[in-house]
Protein backbone atom coordinates (compact mmCIF):
# COMPACT_ATOMS: atom_id res chain seq x y z
CA UNK A 1 0.00 0.00 0.00
CA UNK A 2 1.20 3.26 -1.23
CA UNK A 3 0.22 6.40 0.07
CA UNK A 4 1.92 10.00 0.18
CA UNK A 5 1.93 12.27 3.29
CA UNK A 6 0.29 11.68 6.64
CA UNK A 7 2.40 8.98 8.86
CA UNK A 8 1.77 7.62 12.25
CA UNK A 9 0.23 10.07 14.55
CA UNK A 10 2.27 11.06 17.47
CA UNK A 11 2.42 10.34 21.41
CA UNK A 12 -0.52 7.34 20.86
CA UNK A 13 1.70 4.24 21.28
CA UNK A 14 0.96 0.97 19.61
CA UNK A 15 1.10 -1.43 22.68
CA UNK A 16 -1.36 1.64 24.49
CA UNK A 17 -4.11 1.68 21.61
CA UNK A 18 -3.90 -2.01 20.93
CA UNK A 19 -4.51 -3.00 24.67
CA UNK A 20 -7.33 -0.80 25.25
CA UNK A 21 -11.01 -1.71 25.12
CA UNK A 22 -13.24 -1.64 21.84
CA UNK A 23 -15.05 0.95 21.33
CA UNK A 24 -18.28 -0.29 19.48
CA UNK A 25 -19.63 1.80 16.38
CA UNK A 26 -23.30 0.80 15.35
CA UNK A 27 -23.30 2.13 11.67
CA UNK A 28 -25.76 2.57 8.87
CA UNK A 29 -29.58 1.78 8.21
CA UNK A 30 -28.49 -1.87 8.84
CA UNK A 31 -27.37 -1.10 12.00
CA UNK A 32 -23.99 -2.86 11.17
CA UNK A 33 -21.50 -3.34 14.82
CA UNK A 34 -17.87 -2.18 13.85
CA UNK A 35 -15.23 -1.97 16.85
CA UNK A 36 -11.98 -0.12 17.06
CA UNK A 37 -9.86 0.17 19.76
CA UNK A 38 -10.86 3.11 21.94
CA UNK A 39 -7.61 4.85 22.14
CA UNK A 40 -7.28 5.08 18.72
CA UNK A 41 -9.84 6.41 18.24
CA UNK A 42 -9.11 9.34 21.32
CA UNK A 43 -6.32 10.08 19.07
CA UNK A 44 -8.06 11.00 16.09
CA UNK A 45 -9.46 14.53 16.94
CA UNK A 46 -10.80 16.08 19.89
CA UNK A 47 -14.33 14.98 19.27
CA UNK A 48 -13.69 11.92 18.57
CA UNK A 49 -11.45 11.90 22.00
CA UNK A 50 -15.18 13.45 24.16
CA UNK A 51 -17.18 10.72 22.23
CA UNK A 52 -14.72 7.99 23.84
CA UNK A 53 -13.72 9.54 26.93
CA UNK A 54 -15.84 11.96 27.76
CA UNK A 55 -19.10 12.23 30.26
CA UNK A 56 -22.03 11.06 27.43
CA UNK A 57 -24.10 8.21 27.57
CA UNK A 58 -21.89 6.68 24.29
CA UNK A 59 -18.33 6.90 26.53
CA UNK A 60 -19.94 5.17 29.16
CA UNK A 61 -21.56 2.27 27.57
CA UNK A 62 -18.34 2.60 25.02
CA UNK A 63 -20.91 1.91 21.96
CA UNK A 64 -22.48 5.28 19.63
CA UNK A 65 -24.76 4.99 16.74
CA UNK A 66 -23.90 6.11 13.61
CA UNK A 67 -27.55 5.74 11.68
CA UNK A 68 -26.10 8.46 9.22
CA UNK A 69 -23.13 6.95 8.19
CA UNK A 70 -23.04 4.59 5.21
CA UNK A 71 -20.84 1.21 5.88
CA UNK A 72 -18.27 2.10 3.30
CA UNK A 73 -17.05 5.40 4.13
CA UNK A 74 -16.79 3.98 7.70
CA UNK A 75 -14.99 1.13 6.37
CA UNK A 76 -12.06 3.59 4.67
CA UNK A 77 -12.45 5.62 8.39
CA UNK A 78 -10.87 2.79 10.19
CA UNK A 79 -8.88 1.93 7.61
CA UNK A 80 -6.60 5.51 8.32
CA UNK A 81 -7.20 5.06 11.91
CA UNK A 82 -5.46 2.05 11.99
CA UNK A 83 -3.00 2.45 8.32
CA UNK A 84 -3.22 6.13 8.04
CA UNK A 85 -4.23 5.40 4.37
CA UNK A 86 -7.53 4.04 2.93
CA UNK A 87 -8.65 2.32 -0.26
CA UNK A 88 -10.98 3.36 -2.41
CA UNK A 89 -13.39 1.56 -5.22
CA UNK A 90 -12.82 1.88 -8.84
CA UNK A 91 -16.75 0.51 -8.93
CA UNK A 92 -18.70 -0.93 -6.27
CA UNK A 93 -19.85 -4.19 -8.53
CA UNK A 94 -18.30 -5.56 -5.47
CA UNK A 95 -19.05 -5.18 -1.85
CA UNK A 96 -16.35 -3.33 0.09
CA UNK A 97 -14.98 -5.31 3.04
CA UNK A 98 -12.31 -4.81 5.11
CA UNK A 99 -10.54 -7.94 3.65
CA UNK A 100 -10.98 -7.05 0.14
CA UNK A 101 -9.38 -4.53 -1.38
CA UNK A 102 -7.54 -3.86 -4.49
CA UNK A 103 -3.89 -3.01 -4.37
CA UNK A 104 -2.63 0.60 -4.49
CA UNK A 105 0.32 1.59 -6.61
CA UNK A 106 1.18 5.14 -7.94
CA UNK A 107 0.29 5.70 -11.12
CA UNK A 108 2.53 5.90 -14.26
CA UNK A 109 2.09 7.13 -17.57
CA UNK A 110 0.25 4.89 -20.01
CA UNK A 111 -0.96 5.16 -23.18
CA UNK A 112 -4.42 3.63 -22.59
CA UNK A 113 -4.61 5.81 -19.51
CA UNK A 114 -3.42 9.46 -21.22
CA UNK A 115 -0.52 10.68 -21.08
CA UNK A 116 -0.28 14.47 -19.03
CA UNK A 117 -0.35 15.65 -22.90
CA UNK A 118 -3.72 14.15 -23.47
CA UNK A 119 -5.20 15.55 -19.80
CA UNK A 120 -3.97 19.62 -20.92
CA UNK A 121 -6.80 21.67 -20.93
CA UNK A 122 -8.67 21.48 -24.72
CA UNK A 123 -10.81 24.37 -26.00
CA UNK A 124 -13.73 23.53 -28.11
CA UNK A 125 -16.61 25.19 -29.33
CA UNK A 126 -19.66 25.47 -27.45
CA UNK A 127 -22.77 23.77 -29.44
CA UNK A 128 -25.16 25.90 -31.31
CA UNK A 129 -27.58 24.59 -29.21
CA UNK A 130 -26.64 24.14 -25.65
CA UNK A 131 -24.31 26.54 -24.95
CA UNK A 132 -23.37 28.16 -20.65
CA UNK A 133 -23.70 31.91 -22.00
CA UNK A 134 -27.07 31.38 -23.45
CA UNK A 135 -28.15 29.34 -20.64
CA UNK A 136 -30.89 31.30 -17.97
CA UNK A 137 -28.28 30.79 -15.64
CA UNK A 138 -25.83 32.34 -17.66
CA UNK A 139 -26.70 35.06 -19.44
CA UNK A 140 -23.57 35.75 -21.20
CA UNK A 141 -23.18 35.84 -24.83
CA UNK A 142 -19.82 34.28 -26.62
CA UNK A 143 -16.78 37.02 -28.03
CA UNK A 144 -17.38 36.50 -31.88
CA UNK A 145 -14.33 37.77 -32.85
CA UNK A 146 -11.19 35.48 -33.56
CA UNK A 147 -8.95 37.59 -31.33
CA UNK A 148 -11.22 37.49 -28.08
CA UNK A 149 -11.71 33.64 -28.42
CA UNK A 150 -8.11 32.86 -28.52
CA UNK A 151 -7.72 34.89 -25.51
CA UNK A 152 -10.51 32.83 -23.63
CA UNK A 153 -8.94 29.84 -24.74
CA UNK A 154 -5.44 31.37 -23.18
CA UNK A 155 -7.58 32.05 -19.86
CA UNK A 156 -9.05 28.47 -20.06
CA UNK A 157 -5.55 26.90 -20.34
CA UNK A 158 -4.52 29.26 -17.61
CA UNK A 159 -7.40 28.33 -15.02
CA UNK A 160 -6.16 24.67 -15.98
CA UNK A 161 -2.97 25.19 -14.65
CA UNK A 162 -3.62 27.14 -11.68
CA UNK A 163 -5.89 24.09 -10.92
CA UNK A 164 -3.20 21.92 -11.11
CA UNK A 165 -0.79 23.33 -8.89
CA UNK A 166 -3.20 24.15 -6.64
CA UNK A 167 -2.85 20.90 -5.95
CA UNK A 168 0.70 20.78 -3.37
CA UNK A 169 3.56 18.15 -4.02
CA UNK A 170 3.71 18.24 -0.12
CA UNK A 171 0.08 17.51 0.50
CA UNK A 172 -0.66 14.04 1.26
CA UNK A 173 -2.93 12.00 -1.00
CA UNK A 174 -3.94 8.37 -1.35
CA UNK A 175 -1.98 6.30 -4.68
CA UNK A 176 -4.18 5.37 -7.52
CA UNK A 177 -4.78 2.71 -10.29
CA UNK A 178 -7.39 2.62 -12.84
CA UNK A 179 -8.76 -1.07 -13.64
CA UNK A 180 -9.58 -1.02 -17.49
CA UNK A 181 -13.06 -1.20 -16.77
CA UNK A 182 -13.10 2.92 -15.59
CA UNK A 183 -11.79 4.04 -19.31
CA UNK A 184 -14.83 2.37 -20.81
CA UNK A 185 -18.46 2.18 -20.10
CA UNK A 186 -19.77 4.19 -17.23
CA UNK A 187 -22.17 2.87 -14.93
CA UNK A 188 -23.94 4.85 -11.90
CA UNK A 189 -22.82 3.22 -9.54
CA UNK A 190 -18.76 3.74 -10.88
CA UNK A 191 -19.61 7.47 -9.52
CA UNK A 192 -18.33 5.90 -6.40
CA UNK A 193 -14.44 6.62 -7.66
CA UNK A 194 -15.21 10.17 -6.83
CA UNK A 195 -18.10 9.91 -4.17
CA UNK A 196 -16.01 8.23 -1.57
CA UNK A 197 -13.88 11.01 -1.02
CA UNK A 198 -16.05 13.40 -0.88
CA UNK A 199 -18.33 10.98 1.57
CA UNK A 200 -15.24 10.46 3.54
CA UNK A 201 -14.11 14.18 3.52
CA UNK A 202 -17.56 15.03 4.97
CA UNK A 203 -17.37 12.68 7.82
CA UNK A 204 -13.73 13.73 8.76
CA UNK A 205 -15.08 17.41 8.72
CA UNK A 206 -17.70 16.70 10.98
CA UNK A 207 -15.53 15.13 13.94
CA UNK A 208 -12.75 17.11 12.90
CA UNK A 209 -10.52 14.82 11.62
CA UNK A 210 -8.31 17.18 10.09
CA UNK A 211 -5.36 15.25 8.79
CA UNK A 212 -7.97 12.98 7.11
CA UNK A 213 -10.09 15.91 5.86
CA UNK A 214 -6.59 16.64 4.21
CA UNK A 215 -5.98 13.06 2.41
CA UNK A 216 -9.60 13.05 1.41
CA UNK A 217 -9.88 16.38 -0.25
CA UNK A 218 -6.35 16.06 -1.95
CA UNK A 219 -7.22 12.36 -3.03
CA UNK A 220 -10.15 13.70 -4.72
CA UNK A 221 -8.11 16.67 -6.12
CA UNK A 222 -5.53 14.48 -7.56
CA UNK A 223 -7.97 12.32 -9.38
CA UNK A 224 -9.54 15.47 -10.76
CA UNK A 225 -6.18 16.37 -12.36
CA UNK A 226 -4.74 12.73 -13.08
CA UNK A 227 -7.34 11.07 -14.72
CA UNK A 228 -8.61 12.29 -18.84
CA UNK A 229 -11.61 14.92 -18.75
CA UNK A 230 -13.70 12.35 -20.94
CA UNK A 231 -13.47 9.14 -18.35
CA UNK A 232 -14.34 11.69 -15.57
CA UNK A 233 -17.46 13.53 -16.84
CA UNK A 234 -20.53 11.54 -15.84
CA UNK A 235 -18.91 10.71 -12.43
CA UNK A 236 -17.97 14.68 -11.96
CA UNK A 237 -22.03 15.15 -12.47
CA UNK A 238 -23.16 13.36 -10.00
CA UNK A 239 -20.26 14.24 -7.36
CA UNK A 240 -21.40 18.16 -8.45
CA UNK A 241 -25.01 16.75 -7.40
CA UNK A 242 -23.69 15.00 -3.87
CA UNK A 243 -21.96 18.45 -3.51
CA UNK A 244 -25.32 20.78 -3.79
CA UNK A 245 -28.08 18.34 -3.04
CA UNK A 246 -26.38 18.12 0.26
CA UNK A 247 -25.09 20.09 3.52
CA UNK A 248 -21.59 20.06 2.18
CA UNK A 249 -18.37 22.12 3.22
CA UNK A 250 -17.44 24.87 1.06
CA UNK A 251 -13.97 23.49 0.62
CA UNK A 252 -15.20 20.55 -1.53
CA UNK A 253 -17.61 22.68 -3.20
CA UNK A 254 -14.98 25.26 -3.82
CA UNK A 255 -12.84 22.52 -5.28
CA UNK A 256 -15.55 20.74 -7.27
CA UNK A 257 -16.78 24.18 -8.69
CA UNK A 258 -12.98 25.05 -9.89
CA UNK A 259 -12.90 21.79 -11.86
CA UNK A 260 -16.57 22.89 -13.57
CA UNK A 261 -15.32 26.34 -14.72
CA UNK A 262 -11.76 24.35 -16.41
CA UNK A 263 -14.07 22.03 -18.25
CA UNK A 264 -17.21 24.03 -18.50
CA UNK A 265 -17.70 23.45 -22.52
CA UNK A 266 -17.79 19.74 -21.97
CA UNK A 267 -19.96 19.51 -18.69
CA UNK A 268 -22.49 21.76 -19.71
CA UNK A 269 -23.38 19.63 -22.48
CA UNK A 270 -24.72 17.55 -19.36
CA UNK A 271 -28.60 18.31 -18.82
CA UNK A 272 -28.31 17.51 -15.29
CA UNK A 273 -25.61 20.21 -14.86
CA UNK A 274 -27.85 23.03 -16.42
CA UNK A 275 -30.78 21.81 -14.45
CA UNK A 276 -28.44 21.96 -11.10
CA UNK A 277 -27.71 25.54 -12.17
CA UNK A 278 -31.04 26.72 -12.69
CA UNK A 279 -32.36 24.62 -9.19
CA UNK A 280 -29.14 26.29 -7.27
CA UNK A 281 -28.64 29.97 -7.14
CA UNK A 282 -24.94 29.27 -4.94
CA UNK A 283 -23.36 26.84 -8.00
CA UNK A 284 -24.61 29.47 -10.82
CA UNK A 285 -22.96 32.28 -9.06
CA UNK A 286 -19.63 30.01 -7.83
CA UNK A 287 -19.52 29.07 -11.15
CA UNK A 288 -20.13 32.83 -13.10
CA UNK A 289 -17.76 33.97 -10.64
CA UNK A 290 -15.28 31.27 -11.68
CA UNK A 291 -16.08 32.24 -15.97
CA UNK A 292 -15.50 35.92 -15.17
CA UNK A 293 -11.58 34.87 -14.94
CA UNK A 294 -12.09 33.52 -19.01
CA UNK A 295 -13.95 36.36 -19.97
CA UNK A 296 -12.28 39.48 -18.25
Amino acid sequence: MNTKGEGKIPNVSYDRFISSEPFEFVVGPKKRVFTIHSALVASLSPVLERLVNGDMLEAKKGSVVWEHVDEQTFVRFSQYAYMKTYEYPLSTDRPLTLDKFRPLALPSPSPSLGSPANNTYKPSRYPATLSPFTSSAFPFEPLPDPTGQNQQMQKGKMLWEKFEKQLSSSEPHVAMILAPRICTDYRDDDAEFLLSHARLYVFADCYGIKPLMRLSLSTLHYILVTVPEDRLTPRVVKLLQYCYENDTPAALKDLVVEYVVCRVETLWEKEEIVELAQSHGNFSSAVIKGLLGRIT
